[in-house]
């Protein structure tokens, strides 16, 4: 670059030229702003889309074309933001976490200030290293007014009777925050953040009796492509309780550990995929856990729903694993405690609860039947959906949706698993009734999906009270998740409100490969159908 020579080191991944060979700076004083990493000089000399090499440029051609342009911040940069934490994430502890929200706006407010935190830590028995995970419940301000408040669920590491609180001290800097270039250093600059800041009545209980004293910083840096925010760095000190005394003729050391910061407020959360956030406030109920219903629950767990409602009696077995979304752990469990278990530890916003009760009983010791079943079920909910995959149940459970203006969800496939389908029956709309008068009726352009009345293809495994259908999981979640997309799209307001639709999955073979396909059509309510009475 002109007449500067700026060292470079140059290493080539042994998959080059099908991947780009890496460049770094050397000597930090020719680091430049922006499109490098500081923990080791790495440039960005293009984006990351692996696109954007090419096998036939050499290195010489590289420099070329893109150094200038990486060191001085060129126009054509890569729209990419910079934030400092990802680097310091790379230094931090396997395991450990400290959880923050992205809505917080606190680089104006007064400092230093404290900051009340949730904690959990435990020993690594294979690395023999502490693991600690942690969230900031609320921050306050130098004036002890609150500015920041955890709104957010808690994860499955953060509940239970392990679980401890600590009040610690953070401070702001009004630059940002980065790790220092050396290799040899492991403490990455931290003993200048920690400098003078060891204060022994902070100290709080760790694994293998040791102490620990959390440091936590405020800093400015781009959280999106030119755009400033905010982030956190903490730090976790580590040690014997004498260590923390200064005054002591030999302390022992203090081991300083970077905690990676985890951003999970709500925002957060559903920032990825901001067309399910209004699921959140949605009640919904689900009547039927097996195999397409079981996925179904857990899809609608995963887009934060929030509040799910299960009915079911059936209780896992081993046989059910190869088309069931938990393994062996759920085995012998009712697949509602099962499910409601994983949910709560995997997706804690949502709230799940469950009545375990076969449609078609009645406990004549308790008078519960089923009555008793739908009406705490459904009680409160936005929409209901039917993964029985039986068509008496679903007729009465489409009675019990209608009289209570609900739409109802159902999802079924052939017993061979040809075909399916997912349909949207919406309040004096068409109803599952209707939909078997279109099959017969020629005019309706509707189809029963393909061997849907093969009755010759259920099986009876060995031990199941009754025969089953075949089919793997693997097709069989093409309904769960078709109907996923329905109840999401049906909330996002895309449904004309007054159509009931159903959609109709064949299973195509192209080449030996089975290949989903799906035709829509809208439900009317047929004329021989006792609905519209």
């Amino acid at each position: 670059m002109g007449d500067k020579r700026i060292p470079l080191r140059v290493v080539y991944p042994d998959s080059y030229p099908r991947l780009r060979p890496h460049v770094y700076l050397t000597d930090p004083s020719f680091f430049p702003k922006r499109h490098y990493s500081p923990l080791d000089g790495n440039l960005c000399l293009l984006g990351r889309d692996t696109r954007q090499w090419s096998s036939s440029w050499s290195v010489p051609e590289l420099l070329r074309n893109q150094l200038q342009a990486a060191l001085e911040n060129g126009p054509d940069e890569d729209p990419q933001g910079e934030p400092a934490e990802v680097w310091w994430n790379q230094c931090s502890r396997p395991d450990s976490y400290c959880l923050i929200d992205s809505d917080w706006s606190l680089l104006g407010v007064k400092a230093p200030g404290r900051m009340q935190l949730a904690y959990s830590a435990r020993l690594d028995h294979k690395s023999g290293e502490i693991v600690f995970c942690a969230v900031v419940k609320s921050v306050l301000d130098a004036d002890g007014k609150q500015v920041g408040a955890w709104s957010s669920p808690m994860p499955a590491a953060l509940q239970g009777d392990t679980v401890k609180k600590i009040e610690v001290t953070w401070d702001r800097r009004e630059e940002e925050l980065r790790p220092k270039p050396s290799l040899q250093d492991q403490n990455i600059g931290l003993g200048e953040l920690l400098n003078g800041r060891a204060n022994p009545s902070a100290l709080f209980d760790l694994p293998n009796s040791q102490r620990g004293q959390l440091h936590a910083f405020l800093y400015p840096t781009e959280t999106q492509f030119r755009k400033q925010g905010e982030s956190w760095l903490f730090v976790l000190a580590a040690g014997k309780r004498s260590a923390f005394y200064p005054n002591k003729k030999a302390p022992e050391p203090v081991d300083a550990f970077i905690i990676r910061t985890l951003r999970a407020g709500h925002q957060d959360l559903i920032s990825r995929a901001p067309a399910t956030s209004v699921l959140s406030s949605k009640s919904i109920a689900l009547l039927g856990t097996g195999a397409v219903g079981a996925p179904l629950a857990i899809e609608l767990a995963r887009n934060g729903v929030g509040k799910l409602k299960l009915l079911d009696a059936d209780v896992v077995e081993p046989g059910n694993t190869i088309r069931w979304p938990i393994g062996s752990s759920a085995w012998g469990r009712t697949k509602t405690q099962a499910l409601a278990d994983f949910i709560a530890r995997e997706y804690p916003a949502t709230k799940v609860s469950y009545v375990n009760h076969a449609l078609g009983t009645f406990v004549p010791q308790t008078g519960f039947g089923d009555y008793a079943a739908l009406d705490e079920t459904l009680a409160g909910v936005d929409l209901v959906i039917d993964g029985t995959a039986s068509f008496g149940t679903t007729s009465l459970i489409q009675d019990q949706a209608r009289s209570r203006s609900l739409p109802l969800v159902a999802l079924y496939a052939s017993p061979s698993v040809a075909g399916g389908v997912v349909a949207l029956y919406m309040p004096n709309e068409g109803c599952p009734v209707c939909l078997e008068w279109a099959w017969e009726d020629e005019t309706s352009g509707i189809s029963p999906p393909a061997g849907m009345f093969a009755e010759a293809e259920l099986i009876q495994p060995p031990g199941c009270a009754e025969r089953t259908f075949s089919g793997t999981f693997f097709d069989l979640q093409e309904l769960s998740l078709q109907a996923m997309r329905v109840v999401a799209g049906f909330f996002a307001g895309e449904f004309p409100q007054s159509s009931s639709v159903v959609y109709t999955l064949a299973f195509e073979d192209q080449d030996g490969i089975r290949v989903p396909a799906w035709h829509k059509n809208r439900l009317p309510p047929h004329s021989q159908c006792s609905c519209r009475k």
